[in-house]
């Protein structure tokens, strides 16, 4: 049987949880409505070519 305090326990995670998903959801939402469902910001798309160059470069060297 679980002891008293981790009842405790597992009901402030559920509330974390909870209160987490209440108050950052709208903001994901909004965010994801700005770029398109992509999760990119403008901007995003540069720097993944200059990382994407990088790796190259070093798979040709080796």
């Amino acid at each position: 049987m679980l002891s008293q305090r981790a009842i405790h326990l597992i009901l402030a995670v559920g509330i974390g949880v909870g209160t987490g998903v209440y108050v950052f959801q709208p903001l994901l939402k909004e965010y994801e409505a700005e770029t398109h469902g992509t999760w990119m910001r403008p901007g995003d798309e540069d720097k993944l070519k200059k990382i994407e160059g990088k790796q190259q470069q070093t798979r040709s060297e080796q």
